[in-house]
């Protein structure tokens, strides 16, 4: 009497199924013993993968009774907790595009707009700031934004323009 392949699986002593196994048993090519490891394949020895017995014998029910959907789905599962993660990651630690030295923050702190770098000037409806590259601009721009988080009401004295009395007495909205 022939052994079916899953009770050749079932009888071996190995615990773990590489993909020449699975050619020999399937009589399959290298590349479709590829295709139906990489989903359950749990360990990477060398170049090569392998899955446990127990898990390639539960994948081949599957593909017999038909649920190739199976694959998919865990795809799918894989792939959302992979971007959950990187969600999450970037959330709790948000990429830094500008370092400020912590004595320029202590300094804006303590100071708020009379702590910002020179070149950066406040007035009435201006905003200047004077650089020599890209990334001291970048730095200048993140300590005023730092010194407007601090005190935007400081921030909208410097920067609004002034009205005049009559300007005063016309409502923001019609203008």
């Amino acid at each position: 009497m022939e052994l079916t392949i899953i009770q050749q699986l079932e009888a071996s002593s190995e615990p773990w199924v590489d993909r020449s196994s699975i050619e020999s048993l399937l009589g399959v090519g290298r590349r479709r013993a590829q295709q139906l490891l990489a989903p359950i394949a749990k360990r990477r020895i060398g170049a090569s993968v392998v899955a446990e017995r127990a898990d390639v014998i539960a994948r081949l029910r599957q593909l017999a009774a038909g649920e190739v959907a199976s694959y998919e789905e865990q795809r799918r599962k894989k792939l959302s907790a992979h971007l959950d993660q990187a969600r999450r990651e970037w959330v709790e630690h948000p990429p830094v595009l500008v370092e400020v030295s912590s004595e320029r923050v202590r300094r804006i702190e303590s100071h708020d707009f009379d702590g910002l770098p020179e070149g950066v000037e406040l007035a009435p409806g201006s905003i200047t700031v004077r650089f020599e590259s890209s990334d001291e601009a970048l730095r200048k721009l993140m300590a005023l934004a730092l010194a407007i988080s601090r005190s935007r009401d400081a921030f909208d004295e410097r920067v609004s323009p002034a009205r005049s009395p009559e300007a005063r007495a016309i409502p923001p909205e019609l203008f």
